[in-house]
């Protein structure tokens, strides 16, 4: 009895190790299951994480490409001409519009000083009664506009002057112009190649009182000292216009029949003293101008003029540092646009019949 319980016993004792390790299999492939499925759900959240987070990194890019591009506040800057009879100011016009095409959300109003100094004061207030965001001034008469500009200034519209230097630089953020006392300068250069060291010659100037007048006549005295054979013989005002020029160098040429050359502050009044010339059948005298517009090259190319200085039009520079200054609060101070010297031996190779200017 007692042999047989120890055999139940043992019996019972190896079925219950059997059970025991079939138990404990069973236990560790659920739990090995389980691990794997929670080592996938874990990667599919990570997955699903980045995504969301790459799909959210690539809205916001979006989103400030979008801001980037349609941020640009709308803008009104006004453009205070002197004149706009002169090539150079119907060269701005096509010069602007182009600029606007680039930059859709500025608006840009252009006003015609007339050659008045009262019709320019007028104008800019005109800006100011509207509010403009910014003021850009070719000043007719400098002296004249700066109580005007300053009253600008104080209404929080900044100005940026173009082509003409201001005498107070104070009202101002920046200046875009070209470097007019070198192009004098360059000027008597011209004049001595084509007529010598030794002669009488006229000079007609510009405006009175325009920067652009000082400086270029500035140059040209500075540099004509070194030729004391040369003698000025008449220096008048034609106000940078080609039909003033006719006149008043008709009355020049009866008074002074042996000229040998000609000084001009600009092209067209140099172009007007060609017809003088022609009209009355004289030739080899010396004709000088500056701008390098495309009338004057085309006298350069016909032998009618001896040469000119080319100006940069300084619009679309002046038009980039006002929007800057708008757009960030600062711009450069000053910017010189260098001045080039065209002749015969050169003139084909800048020519453009399709130029404006």
């Amino acid at each position: 009895m007692k042999k047989m319980n120890l055999s139940g016993a043992i019996c019972l004792m190896v079925a219950a190790m059997m059970l025991g390790g079939c138990s404990s299999g069973t236990a560790q492939q659920p739990t090995t299951q389980a691990v794997k499925e929670e080592t996938t759900k874990a990667e599919e959240t990570t997955k699903a994480e980045e995504t969301v987070k790459a799909e959210e990194s690539s809205s916001e890019a979006e989103s400030s490409q979008e801001k980037n591009a349609d941020s640009g506040k709308h803008y009104v800057i006004g453009v205070s001409q002197p004149t706009m009879t002169h090539p150079i100011r119907k060269a701005g016009n096509e010069i602007i519009d182009a600029w606007k095409e680039k930059h859709p959300n500025v608006e840009v109003i252009v006003s015609d000083g007339q050659l008045k100094a009262d019709k320019q004061i007028a104008d800019i207030e005109d800006m100011i009664a509207k509010k403009v965001d910014a003021i850009l001034v070719a000043a007719h008469q400098s002296p004249t506009l700066v109580p005007v500009l300053q009253q600008a200034k104080d209404a929080g519209i900044p100005i940026v002057a173009f082509d003409r230097e201001l005498t107070d630089k104070s009202v101002e953020v920046c200046e875009v112009i070209n470097d007019d006392i070198t192009a004098g300068k360059t000027g008597v250069e011209l004049l001595v190649e084509g007529m010598g060291e030794e002669g009488e010659i006229a000079i007609l100037e510009g405006v009175s009182g325009s920067a652009v007048t000082v400086n270029r006549q500035k140059g040209f005295m500075e540099e004509i000292e070194k030729y004391p054979n040369i003698k000025i013989v008449a220096d008048q005002n034609a106000n940078f216009q080609r039909v003033q020029a006719v006149d008043l160098f008709e009355n020049v040429l009866q008074a002074n029949p042996n000229i040998k050359g000609v000084f001009c502050h600009n092209d067209e009044m140099a172009l007007g003293v060609v017809k003088v010339l022609k009209d009355a059948g004289i030739e080899g005298v010396t004709v000088v101008g500056i701008d390098g517009q495309k009338d004057a090259l085309e006298a350069i190319l016909a032998g009618d003029m001896h040469g000119t200085v080319r100006k940069i039009v300084e619009l679309e520079y002046a038009l980039d540092e006002a929007l800057s200054y708008l757009d960030t609060g600062s711009c450069k101070e000053s910017i010189m646009l260098e001045s080039m010297k065209i002749d015969s031996t050169n003139v084909e190779e800048v020519y453009d019949p399709d130029a404006v200017f």
